[in-house]
């Protein structure tokens, strides 16, 4: 992606917080690609907090993001076909899952004025 001056660019966002995170407590990301349509993909973004007493991870806040690759030469964003077919990858987008739906309706509904 560095060789091709591709950068990723975030265009929305939201996040919904469920637990506390203090001053330096330790935690860890989890990232997965939910949905993408065109030169955009659809993050999922889980902030995890180690459970006490052997307990699973907690889940402290998790974002939905809508982003994509801009390349710099062409000055366009690349479509995801081209983003898989550069890292060798051969897939379908998963269908939007309600959540990921409103969130698109909602960012598209903001980006025209609503």
């Amino acid at each position: 992606m560095l060789r091709r001056r591709w950068t990723p660019i975030l265009g929305a966002g939201t996040i919904r917080f469920r637990r506390e995170l203090r001053l330096f407590q330790r935690f860890s990301v989890e990232t997965r690609i939910l949905h993408w349509t065109g030169a955009n993909l659809v993050l999922e973004q889980r902030i995890l907090t180690a459970g006490e007493d052997g307990r699973p991870e907690i889940v402290a806040a998790v974002a939905l993001v809508r982003g994509g690759l801009y390349d710099r030469r062409a000055r366009s964003f690349v479509p995801i076909a081209t983003l898989m077919d550069a890292v060798g990858i051969s897939a379908e987008s998963p269908p939007a899952s309600p959540a990921v739906a409103a969130f698109l309706a909602g960012e598209e509904g903001l980006k025209r004025g609503g």
